[in-house]
């Protein structure tokens, strides 16, 4: 399932590390703002990167009649710092309806380039998600509580700042999903039993790769044309939890 082979080493030392943290988070009637931030200084970092062959393309191992990328795991000093802000928008008397946004970015890089590169590999791009959701208490008929909907787009940056070396990995093109969601409480007697939600993801079927996916490295398909494996499609799904309660006398 890795589509790779990976050279361990024995002489590897222990990672260890230094955070600092740091917050800001403020509330009043009609909207909520945060915004946090860190950085961690990071002593024998452990990661990972193809290996040349001596002809100068990709080493190759074969597993099984199968040839497979091969890996080394190396060290070196890093750094990884980043934020991520949320505003959550709920303007009275509209208390039920909520307009969040949300904004997260992560970097990484070497202290001292590896091979002329100093990005940290497999490092996650900038994200951005917008949810607009209605919260309903109870409904008419008082047979539902915590009655929810929701629209959210969800939207992944490019991701350029990528380890090259060895050609390692690769740039991840951006993409935006738009989901849907509903769900409620269903009650009786006061006492919930059973919970329901409905979601409908990636609605426009966008063609996508997540850019931490190991898929995203496999073969070309010969079908599609594509180089690796995409994430998926249009999906729905329908979650119905019914909870179990016993009492002993």
């Amino acid at each position: 399932g890795t589509n790779r082979y990976e050279h361990g080493d024995q002489n590897l030392k222990n990672e260890t590390s230094i955070q600092a943290d740091a917050g800001i988070e403020v509330n009043t009637q009609h909207f909520s703002f945060q915004v946090t931030a860190f950085y961690n200084s990071i002593s024998n970092y452990i990661f990972y990167s193809k290996l040349n062959s001596v002809f100068g393309g990709d080493s190759l191992v074969n597993v099984d009649g199968e040839d497979m990328m091969a890996f080394q795991f190396r060290q070196n000093n890093a750094r990884l710092y980043g934020f991520e802000t949320k505003i959550d928008i709920h303007p009275h008397p509209l208390d039920w309806l909520h307009l969040a946004s949300t904004f997260s970015y992560v970097a990484g890089r070497f202290n001292t380039p590896y091979e002329g590169n100093n990005r940290l590999p497999f490092i996650p791009p900038a994200r951005w998600t917008t949810e607009l959701r209605g919260d309903f208490v109870k409904a008419a008929n008082g047979a539902l509580r915590n009655f929810y909907v929701k629209l959210e787009l969800d939207n992944m940056f490019t991701q350029n700042r990528v380890f090259t070396t060895y050609n390692t990995e690769t740039a991840t093109q951006g993409f935006s999903l738009l989901n849907f969601g509903i769900g409620a409480d269903i009650q009786s007697k006061g006492k919930t039993f059973a919970t329901i939600n409905l979601a409908a993801n990636n609605i426009t079927d966008v063609a996508y790769q997540n850019h931490l996916s190991r898929l995203k490295y496999t073969a070309d398909n010969l079908v599609t044309g594509r180089a690796g494996v995409f994430n998926m499609g249009r999906n729905f799904t329908l979650r119905l939890n019914i909870p179990l309660e016993w009492k002993l006398k």
